[in-house]
Order: C-alpha cells, then sequence, then structure tokens
C-alpha cells in the first residue's frame, strides 16, 4: 500500500509540476464577512504558535491590510513593493521575534491593482524556496469571496474560517464553504466561532452552520473552539497591544490554547510523518 501511495504522489508531482512542497504548510485564516475578528485571531494564533514552532504570518487582505496595527508595526516594504516588482521577496519580511517573522500589505492606496492569479502563483513560488525555514505559514486572508481568496484558499491544506453567532456571518460562512465546495477545496474547513457571550453560543452557532452543511453541501467541516467575547480584546486593539504577548491569563487566552491543541491534532492528521504541534502556554 505504501507502494503504490507513493507511486501516486509521484504521478501527481509529474501531472501538476508547480505543486508547491509549502502547501503541506499553509494554514489560510479566512472569513465569510468583515468584523468577525479574523485578523486579530490569526496574528495572536500565529504568536502563540511562536511560542514553540518558527511561524511566517503573511497579512493577504490585498489593499485593506491592517496587520500591522495590532503588531503597531510600520513597514517600510510590503507585498505590493515585490508585487510592483520593487522589493525582492526577502527583502519585505519583517522579523517580530526569533521565531515569528511578518509580511505586511498596504492599505487605501489610490489606483492600486488586486494582485493577478499570476502574480499570486509567483508569491507561493517565493514562498516555496523558503519554505523549509518554517513550521508553519499562516495566511491572513480578506473577507469575501474574491477570486483571489477563492485560489489562495485551494492551495490551502488547513482552512479556519471564522465567524461569529449572528445569523449574517454564519450565513457567509455557509456561502463561503458552498463556493469551496463549487471550487473542489473543501478539503481541511475548520470552524472557530468568535465574540461568543458564553461557550453554549459558540457550539449552537457551530451545530446551525453544520446542520445546513450537511444537508445542503454534503460536506465535512470541524469545530476547532469558541472564543469570548471580550473587553479586554477591544483595548488591545485600540492600544495596537498584541493581545496574546501582554495578557498572559485570560479568558481568551485559554480558549485560544484551547483551539491551538484542537488545530494541533488537525495538523497531525495532515502530516503524519510530522510530530504534533505543542500546545503553547
Amino acid at each position: 500500500m505504501i507502494g503504490q501511495l507513493d507511486r501516486i504522489r509521484e504521478l501527481e508531482k509529474l501531472q501538476n509540476p508547480k505543486s508547491n512542497n509549502s502547501s503541506q504548510k499553509i494554514v489560510a485564516v479566512t472569513s465569510g464577512k468583515g468584523g468577525t475578528g479574523k485578523t486579530f485571531l490569526a496574528a495572536n494564533f500565529a504568536y502563540q504558535l511562536s511560542k514553540s514552532k518558527k511561524i511566517l504570518l503573511v497579512d493577504l487582505d490585498f489593499n485593506l491590510s491592517n496587520l500591522h496595527l495590532l503588531f503597531n508595526a510600520h513597514p517600510q516594504k510590503t507585498l505590493n513593493n515585490y508585487f510592483a516588482s520593487k522589493s525582492l521577496f526577502e527583502e519585505i519580511i519583517t522579523k517580530y521575534n526569533s521565531d515569528l517573522d511578518l509580511i505586511f500589505g498596504d492599505s487605501g492606496i489610490v489606483n492600486q491593482n488586486r494582485p493577478t492569479i499570476y502574480q499570486i502563483e509567483r508569491m507561493l513560488d517565493e514562498l516555496d524556496k523558503i519554505s523549509s525555514i518554517y513550521d508553519l505559514i499562516i495566511f491572513d486572508l480578506g473577507a469575501g469571496v474574491s477570486e483571489e481568496n477563492l485560489f489562495i484558499l485551494s492551495k490551502s491544506k488547513i482552512k479556519l474560517v471564522v465567524t461569529n453567532p449572528e445569523p449574517t456571518a454564519l450565513m457567509d460562512a455557509y456561502v463561503l464553504i458552498k463556493l469551496l465546495k463549487s471550487n473542489n477545496a473543501e478539503d481541511g474547513i475548520n470552524i472557530i466561532v468568535n465574540r461568543c457571550y458564553d461557550e453554549l453560543e459558540g457550539y449552537q452557532a457551530y451545530d446551525n452552520l453544520k446542520s445546513a452543511v450537511d444537508h445542503f453541501l454534503k460536506s465535512t467541516i470541524n469545530f476547532i473552539a469558541e472564543i469570548p467575547e471580550s473587553v479586554e480584546v477591544r483595548k488591545s486593539i485600540i492600544d495596537q497591544k498584541l493581545f496574546a504577548e501582554h495578557q498572559k491569563s485570560n479568558t481568551v487566552i485559554t480558549s485560544i490554547n484551547k483551539a491551538l491543541a484542537e488545530f494541533g491534532k488537525i495538523h497531525q492528521v495532515f502530516n503524519i510523518n510530522q510530530p504534533a504541534l505543542q500546545h503553547a502556554s
């Protein structure tokens, strides 16, 4: 059986020579709508993971980027510099700490075109060249279901869909999952329900979404965790202080660590030959 699987993998490489090794390390954080806390979770998720893994976090919210605000950073070179051929790819990587690197985007540039699929493919090739440096590459995608987002999600083995208990957010998450299915990219979909008043609200929201996905799409999604609503989170965003870096003991941190533990199990399934991620504390 192992020999057959190896032959299948070799055939896949021959039939698709542009397949990137880095795809096994890519985790795409996405949402159906804005305001779910997607970027907050991507940033704090990456920071907690960097306590035990080497992480690259990439802001792929094209021209509406705000990841730099959470890190209180003022990037001199961004992903747009690379797309415009003004900077080499390695020049746009910012070191936050010894185990967390960042690539920032831009916001509000007049007449800034969205990157083409070809440009995104070129970026993925660059990531593939440096993928051996990192244990995980985390994408913070823009909200919504643009062509660029769907293409990037199709290249991501693990997808973290961030939603909240509001019916509009759940409906948009459902539409995103439906489009992923229609684009043959429905594998590895995992749900985080953010901004919950209590655990029950989070579980009920997930159950409602799962019921719709089961019934209408016949697809599989997994529950990662519910994250509570928090005044402290809002204050950290206003103060531009990375929450996980300044809050060592908090219900939100506890929930994020719970999400990390569940994520570690899922990641191990996709990478049987790699050790499970350690629970960040």
